[in-house]
């Protein structure tokens, strides 16, 4: 896919078809809630999905999904989603641990060969270090600045770079933050290489084996991570100079992750609540697996001795107590992922612009 296709406007003959949420007896309250969020972050637009018990689904749009073309925000508009593409990889490697065929103390060396040597201690690091981030591998994307300029310089030549190269230009013989196993840190590397792993103990490319083991059983007919034609994703934006002036940085987000296990995966707020329905209710691991999925990573290194990560999920200390999933952020996106265990509630917000943001509204709504 070349990717001059980022510059294509959207597709006015593919659009989605919305559901109206209107009549929802909370409909009011919540889409001022999510107006003042969208300008509080100064995005140009953002989504809303809230899913709780007593309550019927509701979900909401406000602003532009395009500046240039001045496209309205839509509820059923397909995003980038960033990281929470990692709770997905986590699932497809617990399904080959359910099976046998994954052990989570199985070592990078014997899994990967090729890793012998480049990374250090790869005969220590276990499937359950790249998962909850305990490897001490690099993090690219956040810490190498020749990886961040790569892909302003050259977008084109970063969207053309396989995973055997980005791990050869960027991972392979770097020194670990820490032995394996004795500290915490986030790294996209670690993905990466479970992205490896699964498509070498399945013979199938990460995409099948998502489609077989997730999208297709949970019809989840929006949710992709192979690249394809991007016309009628959400554009993303960002405020480089910070004078307010917002510009469109999509084919930045392309170039860094579309196809990738880090964070390539394109969904839809529907899609992503069921799949987190799905995830908490039985219906992709067993209960032991789910348990071990969420069991925190304890680590004297960590505040309070609490990592807040368990395996491909992320632990949010909230006012409703702790939640889990998973947030996801490029240049121009930030996307968020939670499920509320005291009432099964799902909680999904995006915004199409790639600064932080206050998601404290989130204590009030999921109540």
């Amino acid at each position: 896919m070349a990717c001059e296709a980022l510059e294509v406007p959207q597709s006015q003959s593919q659009l989605c078809a919305p559901e109206t949420y209107a009549q929802h007896p909370r409909h009011q309250e919540y889409l001022a809630e999510l107006r003042q969020y969208q300008q509080k972050s100064g995005s140009p637009g953002s989504i809303m999905l809230i899913q709780k018990p007593g309550e019927s689904r509701w979900a909401g749009a406000v602003g532009k999904s395009n500046l240039e073309y001045q496209t309205d925000m839509r509820v059923c508009d397909p995003y980038r989603v960033g990281s929470i593409t990692k709770m997905f990889v986590a699932v497809a490697a617990l399904k080959l641990y359910e099976q046998n065929q994954l052990r989570l103390d199985d070592k990078l060396a014997t899994l990967l060969p090729q890793t012998t040597g480049r990374i250090p201690q790869a005969e220590q690091i276990t499937v359950r270090h790249l998962l909850s981030h305990t490897s001490g591998i690099v993090d690219p994307p956040n810490e190498s600045i020749r990886y961040q300029l790569a892909i302003p310089n050259n977008y084109r030549a970063r969207f053309e770079m396989t995973t055997d190269q980005l791990l050869r230009e960027y991972v392979y013989g770097k020194s670990l933050h820490f032995t394996p196993g004795t500290g915490w840190s986030y790294s996209n590397a670690n993905y990466w290489l479970l992205g490896q792993i699964i498509e070498k103990k399945t013979g199938k490319r990460l995409q099948t084996v998502l489609n077989e083991w997730i999208f297709q059983p949970l019809q989840l007919t929006n949710t992709y991570l192979e690249v394809r034609d991007d016309r009628n994703v959400v554009r993303g934006y960002a405020d480089l100079y910070g004078n307010g002036r917002l510009f469109d940085v999509s084919h930045w987000d392309r170039a860094d992750s579309d196809g990738e296990a880090d964070g390539g995966i394109i969904s839809t707020a529907a899609d992503l609540a069921t799949f987190m329905e799905a995830l908490f209710g039985g219906k992709l691991l067993s209960e032991s697996t789910l348990a071990e999925m969420i069991k925190p990573t304890l680590l004297p290194s960590c505040p309070n001795g609490d990592c807040e990560y368990g395996l491909g999920i992320e632990h949010w200390k909230t006012e409703l107590g702790t939640a889990y999933g998973h947030n996801g952020g490029s240049v121009g996106i930030e996307a968020n992922l939670l499920y509320f265990p005291h009432n099964k509630g799902v909680f999904v917000l995006y915004k199409n612009n790639g600064n932080g943001s206050d998601k404290s509204l989130m204590n009030r709504l999921m109540k």
